[in-house]
């Protein structure tokens, strides 16, 4: 094996964390990749990873080395890239993960004609609400609602979507207009329990903002399954606008108290910090000017 191809398998190895994960990428079976491996600390002359019977563990030239190889990894990507032109046609697994409500509303609806466009590639939706690591799951992309927090990964902000308060007609008809925003809402609230955010609700609109806990008959752990709440008539939701548009459309669900919103919620396109491969940045380019962004 080549060095370079060595550092590659070394690289991921470290990301894994894992012998066996990293020749599975590679196609190798885990005593081949622990065998290269060996073979690069020889030809090295260091020692780059502790074994032990339950984990590996990266020494420090070990981390020394790691850290080289990514630039050096993303200089031959880049120079293949070069070498191949900005024609070259993408071909490939591509793994994108992002939330299943986002899937289903704004990917799921531009995904034929994406594959349309890129028939060598064969796309992996892996959709959840839970965060994923990227590195250990084989994800290239990750496009995520909200704080980006201390990811570590190379990010950039897309745009951002409005929250709005949504209803069933017969839940909205029943609501008391006179009242304060927080009267109408208290013991009505279908609370997201999936974040803190989601459960104490600060809404902006006329005068101050207003921030109380959201309380009501049921809470729920999905946005989906909040969003499917609402449709059915259990109470109020706070959702970003792209879960809601065609069921306004529909008169399946109306805003309430239209002059209140509550904050933004980010969208970014996460990836690891080595370069984006070329078929996850042809379908962000693809699927960028297609999503109903409300703030670019």
């Amino acid at each position: 094996m080549d060095r370079l191809s060595a550092l590659r398998l070394f690289v991921r190895t470290v990301e894994t964390g894992s012998f066996s994960r990293a020749g599975r990428d590679a196609g190798l079976s885990q005593s081949a990749t622990s065998r290269a491996i060996a073979a690069l600390e020889v030809d090295l002359g260091a020692r780059l990873l502790l074994r032990t019977t339950r984990r590996l563990s990266v020494t420090e030239p070990g981390q020394r080395v790691y850290e080289q190889a990514l630039r050096m990894l993303d200089e031959d990507a880049a120079l293949m890239e070069a070498a191949a032109g900005a024609d070259r046609e993408p071909v490939g697994r591509l793994r994108v993960s992002t939330s299943v409500a986002f899937a289903t509303d704004e990917v799921a609806p531009h995904v034929g004609g994406f594959l349309g466009a890129f028939p060598r590639v064969r796309l992996d939706l892996a959709a959840t609400d839970a965060r994923v690591d990227a590195v250990a799951e084989g994800v290239d992309l990750i496009l995520r609602l909200g704080s980006l927090g201390d990811s570590g990964m190379t990010g950039r902000r897309l745009g951002a979507y409005q929250r709005w308060l949504v209803a069933s007609p017969g839940v909205a008809k029943a609501l008391d207009g006179r009242a304060s925003i927080e009267d109408q809402l208290r013991g009505r609230c279908i609370v997201y329990s999936g974040s803190m955010l989601g459960m104490r609700w600060r809404l902006d609109g006329p005068g101050d903002p207003v921030v109380f806990e959201a309380s009501g008959p049921v809470t729920a752990g999905a946005g989906a399954v909040v969003h499917g709440l609402a449709v059915s008539g259990v109470g109020v939701a706070l959702l970003p606008s792209f879960a809601v548009r065609a069921d306004l459309a529909g008169g399946r669900l109306v805003r309430v108290a239209p002059e209140w919103s509550g904050p933004s919620i980010d969208l970014s396109a996460l990836w690891s910090h080595r370069a984006l491969p070329r078929k996850a940045r042809v379908f962000l380019d693809y699927l960028s000017p297609l999503l109903t962004l409300d703030d670019r």
